[in-house]
């Protein structure tokens, strides 16, 4: 499972919750971009804040080329705006906090 945080404390936070789910977490590494992430390692789902500064088209084109499913999240944003986001581009959603089955589901779906 890829995770693209703004915020190392919550990257962290995230891997946690995901390792609790039985899945590894994946983060990306100095100089990586998500392309490079995806030819290396295949995804199931990727969580990304949805104001990282690499979230947009181009990390939806290579996230759905790499059969990737994309999740958003915002540990800012209030849960309808990040949700009406996420539908746009076809994607789930959630907002921190959030609890692990809340989370689970998602990365299970």
């Amino acid at each position: 499972m890829l995770i693209l945080a703004r915020d190392e404390v919550v990257a962290a936070l995230l891997g946690l919750m995901v390792e609790l789910r039985g899945f590894t977490p994946r983060f990306l590494g100095i100089d990586e971009t998500p392309e490079d992430a995806f030819a290396s390692d295949s995804f199931a789902a990727v969580v990304i804040d949805c104001d990282h500064p690499l979230w947009g088209d181009r990390f939806l084109t290579a996230c759905r080329g790499a059969s990737a499913r994309p999740i958003l999240f915002s540990p800012f944003r209030i849960h309808t705006e990040v949700k009406d986001l996420a539908n746009r581009y076809g994607a789930s959603s959630f907002t921190l906090p959030t609890d692990t089955d809340t989370f689970g589901k998602l990365l299970e779906a």
